[in-house]
């Protein structure tokens, strides 16, 4: 079951966080970019992701739409990626610490942006309530499905 992820903080507007933005904006694509897709592509469960800022730099955004479990997929993260959580939660207040995994789980459920409307697949929340919609052209095939699809039809 896909799920959609739409992980918005607020970004602190004292000019030390705004610097640290605009470190973060200008070193994404070289230092930071490979590091997230080198995880992606090792926890197959993300079919899209990407990372936005919002609103003349008020709001900083991770938004993927994942398979699986909403616990596993957040832990996988956090683990894979400590330090580019820690600098993206560095420029919001009232995050965890990003080694503690139930402080970091509650956070990420919490900064989710609910998208409007009602899931067509059953999908659950991470709250465990119905899911806002979600549009798949594929009806909602994992990641898994769609690689092995691929790799098969390469292998032709």
């Amino acid at each position: 079951m896909t799920h959609p992820l739409t992980l918005t903080l607020k970004i602190k507007q004292d000019p030390q966080t705004l610097a640290a933005l605009e470190d973060l904006k200008n070193s994404f694509a070289e230092h930071v970019q490979p590091l997230i897709e080198a995880a992606l592509r090792k926890s197959k469960l993300v079919h899209f992701a990407r990372v936005a800022v919002i609103g003349d730099n008020e709001y900083i955004q991770v938004i993927t739409e994942y398979d699986g479990g909403h616990r596993e997929y957040t832990e996988f993260f956090r683990r894979e990626l400590t330090p580019v959580f820690a600098k993206i939660f560095s420029l919001a207040d009232g995050v965890p610490d990003v080694n503690d995994p139930a402080a970091f789980f509650e956070f990420s459920k919490n900064a989710n942006v609910r998208t409007l409307g009602l899931s067509t697949d059953g999908a659950k929340d991470m709250n465990g309530d119905q899911s806002g919609w979600l549009f798949s052209a594929y009806d909602h095939a994992e990641v898994k499905d769609v690689l092995g699809a691929l790799h098969a039809e390469a292998a032709e």
